[in-house]
């Protein structure tokens, strides 16, 4: 994981020291974020699979693919590292296009 951490960093710019993981079942996307990354996945897939798929279509398929999630300590950004086959992605949601889910508790 330190690797996918430097490579953020380095795209980002940022510190590795201010990117956080935070697992992706406690995060709550907005509509236009939820749209945005079913829409980079689901190029991804058409690249890898040489099919195109709608963005409806996304998300059932892509509940088997790695993904990492990183917050940046200060903006707040959300970056989702999604590695499929011999691809890599990242994509940065901004801070209003995530929060933590009720329930969640912070430590």
């Amino acid at each position: 994981m330190s690797n996918i951490k430097r490579q953020i960093s380095e795209w980002l710019n940022v510190a590795q020291e201010t990117l956080n993981e935070i697992e992706l079942e406690d995060i709550e996307f907005a509509e236009f974020a939820q749209q945005n990354i079913n829409n980079a996945v689901a190029q991804m897939l058409s690249l890898n699979n040489n099919i195109i798929l709608s963005s409806e279509q996304a998300m059932p398929r892509t509940k088997g693919i790695p993904c990492k999630g990183f917050w940046v300590e200060n903006t707040k950004d959300l970056v989702l590292y999604v590695l499929n086959g011999n691809q890599s992605k990242a994509i940065v949601v901004p801070k209003q296009g995530w929060m933590i889910k009720d329930g969640i508790t912070i430590n």
